[in-house]
């Protein structure tokens, strides 16, 4: 288990600057301090002492004093993990950075910049929230079915790490199954190709930085949900030493029996038995308090007996994706997808209507206005691939959700298997299929599923489905669901018919996952397995373990 701020990029000089910071919000241009915020909180979360939306037309101001004992020939990288949106980073009252972007992160050597006893940080961050075509997820300033708040300011850790003058910046780990080995390529700040030594599996191998190594296995252990091996390893390069972890696993499309195309693990077929997970909290919204918190979400999902987590318009901590990896989840990593006053007729009508059809080339309904806002997703597209590329337990990018946003699929999923040929692509989540991708994957709420074979020949999955509601915990706006239970044995009973009918009924049929909605009660959204605090699981475990035994055994 870790506490680790990057189980994927462990370094022992990490200094973790979570806490508390001044901060403060003006509508003006003046730097205001007036208060405490306690940072990864953002100020709309209750965790963060603050509990107050941000207005487009304000300024959130950040500022710490960090203690430091400069050395020589040390080099000190200043990293924030998630800070929505646009930010300005001042080191000592010079402006070092300017970013752009809600979900990733970005660094920053501030080496030149400090002086020995410590340094001032300070942050400028403003946040459009919904009122711009930027990548937003669920958030809104006006919360509403399944609209949430709005997630402004620092939202994930802030660290700074103590590095060498040549130091290990990315690790990229590709696992070769079919071989027994990884490919390992270390990305050093020096763009060289240098000697460094790697420890893995209790052995040693010495390898080249800034170039793809290829490490055979001597007593291969392949990763799978029922048994999720990890290699934890080491690299050494010159003075610096970075820990971090990988699996052994395959994901394709394999034909079954009767032909029908199915998901496979390590060249054997899986169903994808898997839960929605948006990633909300009442106290902290897109933050989680601590690994324990993640810890407990991820438990649950796996003592109910499933074995996938869609990971739902939202970018998660490096900690979450290393516990779905330790744990053994499959997870289908969702792009944060982005613009703004979607069309109801193009992006809802057709969760009644599944005849519609649009061409994402040319429909100005799915709210792409310019080939600006085009270039600048697709960065962020290729982007958010390139940060998760080395978790092992994604096997699955869903490009575009339900049309939001939605343009050029066809091309874009080409070019999302130019950057990885090792995973799955669903193209089109729910509907505005162009034919693309691995799947066809369908959406359905308030009527029966109605299994057919992809005529493209896709693998065919039901990518979202359920959505019973049950429990009046949360207070706040008009509570949403796509279906009522009275109360917790009769949504056992609703959710066990509609296995039953629509996901047991069909894997013979060719079904090759299915995703529930959803994990927890969302604000206003209360359709979860368990409520927005955590506090109440809604179903019994057992129960949906007995159901989850007999999906996964057919």
């Amino acid at each position: 288990m870790s506490n680790v701020v990057r189980p994927d990029l462990e370094r022992e000089r990490t200094f973790v600057l979570d806490g508390k910071w001044e901060f403060g919000i003006s509508s003006g241009d003046k730097e205001v301090f007036d208060s405490t915020i306690i940072v990864p909180f953002s100020p709309e979360a209750e965790k963060s002492g603050i509990k107050r939306t941000l207005m487009p037309y304000e300024t959130m101001y950040y500022r710490k004093m960090v203690p430091l004992k400069k050395k020589e020939n040390k080099r000190y990288i200043l990293t924030f993990l998630a800070v929505d949106y646009y930010a300005k980073v001042f080191i000592n009252s010079k402006e070092v950075a300017r970013h752009s972007g809600g979900y990733l992160p970005f660094s920053i050597d501030i080496t030149r910049h400090v002086k020995d006893g410590g340094f001032e940080i300070k942050l400028y961050v403003k946040d459009p929230s919904d009122t711009e075509n930027i990548e937003r997820g669920k958030q809104t300033l006006n919360p509403h079915r399944i609209w949430y708040p709005a997630t402004s300011g620092i939202w994930q850790s802030v660290y700074l790490e103590e590095v060498e003058n040549d130091y290990i910046e990315k690790i990229i780990v590709t696992p070769e199954y079919d071989s027994s080995s990884f490919s390992i390529l270390a990305v050093t700040n020096a763009r060289k190709m240098e000697k460094a030594i790697l420890e893995i599996d209790e052995h040693e191998f010495e390898i080249v930085t800034d170039t793809e190594n290829i490490i055979k296995l001597s007593n291969p252990h392949p990763w799978r949900p029922d048994d999720p091996y990890i290699y934890y390893f080491k690299i050494k390069y010159k003075n610096d030493i970075v820990k971090s972890y990988t699996a052994l696993r395959k994901i394709s499309i394999i034909k079954d029996v009767n032909g029908k195309n199915r998901i496979a693990l390590n060249d054997k077929a899986i169903f994808c038995h898997g839960i929605l997970d948006q990633g909300y909290t009442k106290k902290g919204l897109l933050t989680y308090e601590n690994d324990e918190e993640i810890i407990k979400d991820l438990m649950i999902v796996k003592s109910m007996g499933f074995n996938t987590v869609r990971k739902h318009i939202k970018i998660e901590s490096p900690s979450w994706y290393f516990h779905a990896t330790r744990l053994g989840l499959l997870v289908w990593q969702d792009m944060v997808n982005a613009g703004k006053n979607y069309s109801f007729t193009l992006t809802t009508l057709p969760l009644f209507i599944p005849s519609i059809k649009v061409n994402d080339k040319k429909s100005k309904g799915l709210n792409r206005l310019n080939n600006r806002e085009k270039t600048k997703y697709e960065s962020f597209i290729k982007e958010t691939i390139s940060y998760l590329y080395s978790v092992p337990s994604i096997i699955v990018w869903t490009l575009f959700n339900e049309g939001w946003g939605q343009f050029d699929s066809f091309r874009l999923t080409d070019e999302i298997r130019k950057m990885d040929g090792t995973r799955l692509i669903d193209s089109a989540s729910g509907w505005i299929d162009q034919g693309c991708g691995d799947f066809s994957s369908k959406h359905v709420y308030f009527r029966k599923y109605r299994y057919d074979d992809d005529k493209l020949g896709r693998a065919v999955v039901l990518s979202e489905f359920g959505g019973i509601g049950e429990g009046k915990e949360y207070t706040g706006k008009k509570r949403f669901t796509y279906k009522d239970a009275k109360n917790e044995d009769d949504l056992f009973n609703q959710i066990n018919e509609m296995y039953e009918r629509d996901v047991i009924a069909n894997i013979k049929k060719g079904l090759s996952a299915s995703i529930y909605t959803q994990l927890s009660d969302v604000e206003q959204e209360t359709n979860g397995l368990v409520t927005y605090d955590r506090e109440r699981v809604k179903v019994s475990v057992e129960k949906m373990k007995s159901l989850s035994d007999k999906i996964l055994k057919r």
